[in-house]
This record gives C-alpha cells, sequence and structure tokens, in this order.
C-alpha cells in the first residue's frame, strides 16, 4: 500500500470538512434581520422569582436523589467486594 495514496486521502478528507465548517458560517445565506428579531426576544425574557424558586428545588431534588444513588450503588459494591473476599478466603 503506498503512502502517497492515503495522505491524499487525509488531505481530500480534511478538505472537505473544512468546507462543510466554512458553509455555516457564509453571510449570503443567513438571514440577519429574522435572527436579531427572535434571539433579541429570547435574551430579554427573565423568570419571576417564584420560577426561580422552583427550579431551584428540581434542581437540588435531582441532585439529591443523584447523591443518594451514588451513596447506594458505592456501599452495595463495597459489601458485595467485602463479602466475595470473605467467601474466598475462609
Amino acid at each position: 500500500m503506498s503512502f502517497g495514496i492515503v495522505q491524499s486521502m487525509i488531505i481530500s478528507m480534511r478538505n472537505n470538512s473544512r468546507r462543510k465548517q466554512a458553509a455555516n458560517f457564509d453571510r449570503q445565506q443567513m438571514p440577519l434581520k429574522d435572527q436579531r428579531s427572535t434571539s433579541s426576544e429570547l435574551l430579554n425574557k427573565k423568570a419571576s422569582p417564584q420560577q426561580l424558586q422552583k427550579i431551584k428545588a428540581k434542581i437540588s431534588s435531582e441532585t439529591r436523589s443523584a447523591q443518594i444513588r451514588a451513596i447506594l450503588i458505592t456501599l452495595f459494591t463495597t459489601l458485595g467486594i467485602i463479602l466475595l473476599t470473605y467467601w474466598l478466603f475462609s
């Protein structure tokens, strides 16, 4: 197998990926006025204090349940290893 062929394939793939990335940032294809109006409307929205409290409570409950799950998995794994070593060496 010739390494020249492999090198040309790598260069071809690299050039194709660059074309795709450049097409994403082509200014002729982007409708600037519509995007600016929708993005500015989205940035101006604000959450009420009640919504922020609900979000905070939801996040804290999710983290608490994830912590409990991680502790239980660690506990059962440790117990399993201890029982396995006791059974093997007794």
